[in-house]
C-alpha cells in the first residue's frame, strides 16, 4: 500500500540520519570539518567630504548642527569610511530626508535641488543590512540657498578676550559673518606675518617668535570665502619670555592694610615689574593663610566659609627678589556699593502677585528696584542679600543701608512697613539669632535724611535685640543665611512704585559713616 511505501521511506531515511550523526561523532578526523572564516559586522561609518566643501561646514546657530552650505544645482561626490577596516561586508545605503531640497544617490552623489520649503535636508549613510536601532550611522545637515548671498562684513573676538601671546602660546579666534543669512558663513584664516605667528584653518593662533624683541605684533586676516573680498583684521602681540627681576606690589594697599570682605570674592593686585614687559607667569605668588585666601597671578581669591584674619600675599621673581603686602578680612565687614554687575551680593527678591513681579535694574553705584502688586491697595518689594550676612559688633557694629524711603519719595504713599528679619546662628555654638531686628516695624536706631532725596537706615547692633537671640554679643561671629528688609504694604496705590538702593555697609563708628557722607557731598538731618 501506498501508506506503507511511505512509512518505510521515513522509516529508512530516520535510520541513515542517525547512522550518518553517530558516524559523524565518533570521528575524530579534523579534516572533514569546513574552515569557516569570522564575520566583521560594521562598528562606525563618518561621512567624508572634499577639502573644499570640508572648509565650508559650519555650526547652525539655531539647531547646534553642523552644516554643509551649498547653492541650488551644486553637486558633490561625498564618500564615507567606516570602521573597521577589515568589515566584510561595506556596502552601505543612502538616504535624504527632504529629496525635494538635497538629493542623493546610493554611490554618494549629493545635488543641491531647491531652498525653498524646508530649505535643508539631512543625508544619511548606513551600513547595508544595519537596522536603525544599530546606532551605526552618519549624517550631515545640507542647506541649500538659491543664490549665493555674500557677506557684507565680518568681525573677529578672541574666545578667552586676550590678544597678546607669549612664544609657543595658542589662541582662539571666531569670525562672525553678516548678514545672518549669508550663504557661506566660514573664513579663510591668514596671518601677515607667519613667522611672528601663524594661524590655522580653525581659527587657531599659535606664537613662533617675536624677533629677537621683546614684542612684535602680527595681524590675523578672516577673509570670506564667497569671492567678496570681505575681511576683517586683529591684532596679536607676540611677547618674547622675559625672566622679571624685580615686582612691586601696590603701596596703597599695603599702606592701607587693604581690608577686604566676603563679598569681594576676588581682590587684584596691581603690581610692575622690573623690565616693565616681564613675563608675569614667571613670578610665584603665594598667601601667608590659604583658608583665609589664596593667590594666583595678583588675583586674590577670598574664602566664603566664614574664616577671617589677616594674611600676607608675596610676589616673588625667578632670582629671589619680590614684594609683599598685609592684607585683611575683617568679621563684620560689608560693603556693597553695587558697582560690579556680574557680582550683586544685594538685590530685590523674586516676588510676584497681581499679574505683576519685581524687577531690578543695575546703574554703576546704585540699583533701582520695582515693586509688585501685592494687593489692589498696597505695593509690596522686599529687599535681600543674595548670600550670607557675617555680622560681628566687635569689628564693625553699625549697619547701614542708603535708599529711597517710599514716604518721602511718592506724595500718595502715606503708610509703608519696614524691617528687617533675618536668620542665622553663631558662627562657633548653636545660638540662633532669629526675627525681625529691632523687635518690628521702623526699629531702626537712627535714619538721615540726605540731601539728594534718600534716606540712610542705621542700626547699631550694641542694641538692637533679635526676638530669638537677643543682642548679638562683642565676642560673636554671627552668620546669617537670611538677611532682608521686609519692605511692604506701601499704600495706597495699586500701582507698581520704584526705590533706589545706593549701597549697604557696616562701620566701625557713627564718625566714619557720617565720613563716608561728607565725602559723597551729601547732607543730613534725623
Amino acid at each position: 500500500m501506498k501508506t506503507n511505501n511511505i512509512f518505510q521511506s521515513v522509516l529508512l531515511g530516520t535510520l541513515y540520519l542517525v547512522t550518518l550523526s553517530l558516524a559523524l561523532t565518533a570521528c575524530e578526523e579534523p579534516s572533514i570539518l569546513p574552515n569557516v572564516e569570522p564575520a566583521y559586522c560594521p562598528a562606525k561609518i563618518e561621512i567624508v567630504l572634499p577639502e573644499r566643501e570640508s572648509n565650508l561646514l559650519y555650526v547652525d546657530p539655531a539647531t547646534g548642527v553642523l552644516t554643509l552650505p551649498l547653492i541650488k544645482g551644486e553637486k558633490v561626490d561625498v564618500q564615507w569610511h567606516l570602521e573597521p577596516d577589515t568589515v566584510t561586508f561595506s556596502q552601505v545605503v543612502w538616504a535624504s530626508s527632504s529629496p525635494a531640497n538635497v538629493s542623493v544617490t546610493d554611490a554618494g552623489h549629493v545635488e543641491a535641488i531647491s531652498g525653498a520649503g524646508l530649505g535643508y535636508s539631512i543625508i544619511s549613510v548606513t551600513p547595508q543590512g544595519m537596522f536603525s536601532g544599530s546606532g551605526v550611522s552618519a549624517s550631515l545637515r545640507v542647506k541649500v540657498s538659491d543664490e549665493l548671498k555674500q557677506a557684507s562684513s565680518i568681525a573677529i573676538v578672541s574666545l578667552n578676550g586676550e590678544n597678546s601671546l607669549f612664544i609657543g602660546d595658542t589662541l582662539q579666534l571666531a569670525a562672525s559673518i553678516l548678514p545672518e543669512d549669508a550663504t557661506y558663513r566660514t573664513v579663510t584664516w591668514s596671518s601677515n606675518d607667519p613667522g611672528i605667528a601663524t594661524v590655522n584653518q580653525l581659527g587657531v593662533v599659535t606664537a613662533v617668535s617675536s624677533h629677537s624683541k621683546l614684542s612684535e605684533t602680527v595681524t590675523i586676516v578672516a577673509t570670506a570665502v564667497d569671492g567678496s573680498g570681505v575681511n576683517a583684521t586683529f591684532e596679536v602681540r607676540v611677547k618674547d619670555v622675559v625672566d622679571p627681576e624685580s615686582v612691586t606690589l601696590s603701596e596703597t594697599m599695603d599702606k592701607d592694610h587693604y581690608a577686604c570682605w566676603v563679598g569681594d570674592q576676588t581682590v587684584t593686585i596691581p603690581f610692575t615689574t622690573v623690565p616693565e614687559e616681564s613675563t608675569w607667569s614667571k613670578i610665584k605668588w603665594e598667601s601667608s593663610d590659604s583658608t583665609i585666601a589664596i593667590v594666583t597671578d595678583g588675583v586674590v581669591y577670598l574664602n566664603q566659609n566664614g574664616n577671617f584674619g589677616e594674611f600676607t600675599v608675596t610676589a616673588t621673581c625667578p632670582n629671589g627678589a619680590g614684594d609683599q603686602i598685609r592684607m585683611v578680612m575683617p568679621a563684620g565687614l560689608i560693603r556693597e556699593q553695587f558697582l560690579d554687575e556680574n557680582n550683586l551680593t544685594w538685590g530685590i527678591a523674586a516676588q510676584a502677585g497681581n499679574g505683576t513681579e519685581t524687577s531690578q535694574e543695575w546703574h554703576e553705584g546704585y540699583l533701582t528696584c520695582t515693586t509688585y502688586k501685592q494687593n489692589d491697595t498696597k505695593q509690596r518689594g522686599d529687599f535681600q542679600a543674595k548670600s550670607k550676612v557675617w555680622l560681628n559688633t566687635a569689628n564693625y557694629p553699625i549697619f547701614a543701608i542708603k535708599m529711597d524711603y517710599v514716604i518721602d519719595k511718592y506724595d500718595f504713599i502715606t503708610a509703608c512697613a519696614f524691617k528687617f528679619d533675618c536668620v542665622g546662628k553663631d558662627k562657633d555654638s548653636d545660638t540662633k539669632y532669629a526675627g525681625e531686628l529691632g523687635g518690628g516695624d521702623k526699629k531702626w536706631s537712627k535714619r538721615y535724611k540726605c540731601s539728594d532725596g534718600s534716606s540712610v537706615f542705621i542700626y547699631d547692633l550694641r542694641d538692637k535685640a533679635f526676638p530669638t537671640g537677643g543682642v548679638l554679643p562683642a565676642t560673636t561671629v554671627a552668620e546669617f543665611t537670611t538677611f532682608q528688609i521686609k519692605y511692604a504694604d506701601m499704600a495706597t496705590t495699586s500701582e507698581q512704585l520704584q526705590y533706589n538702593v545706593y549701597w549697604v555697609q557696616t562701620f566701625k563708628t557713627m564718625d566714619e559713616l557720617a565720613a563716608l557722607l561728607e565725602s559723597e557731598g551729601i547732607t543730613w538731618e534725623e
